[in-house]
């Protein structure tokens, strides 16, 4: 990595977000991934945070978290910038079951067995 692109993220990151410390949706979960709706090279006007979020999020899925430390941003100011471009239709956001949800329940109140063999399968993936 070059030394330039490390100092492109000494902003501080109530800057990066105009000032906003919380997403439209506070609840946005770290786990949730997101994908490019649109081209990078059509987009103008960015800044070079979203647009590195949409690079990253082009041609593949990636995690709030995981775009949270490709690009170096607190997990907050990411969400912030996901929720944005989101809002403007530039990212989809999927959102799948959590633990808290009730559809990932069984009729007995424990967790279903889709559920637990999705976390079963992505440990074994890693």
């Amino acid at each position: 990595m070059a030394h330039d692109e490390d100092e492109a993220y000494t902003v501080r990151p109530y800057a990066v977000t105009g000032g906003r410390v919380s997403a439209a949706s506070a609840d946005l979960p770290m786990e949730a991934l997101v994908e490019a709706t649109t081209s990078t090279e059509a987009l103008t006007g960015l800044t070079p945070e979203k647009k590195k979020i949409l690079q990253l999020a082009t041609g593949q899925y990636q995690s709030v978290a995981e775009l949270s430390a490709h690009t170096r941003l607190p997990l907050g100011v990411v969400r912030v910038l996901v929720t944005d471009l989101a809002e403007v239709h530039y990212l989809k956001i999927h959102i799948g079951g959590t633990a808290q949800d009730a559809n990932t329940h069984d009729a007995s109140g424990g967790l279903s067995l889709s559920l637990l063999e999705s976390v079963l399968d992505g440990i074994a993936a890693l």
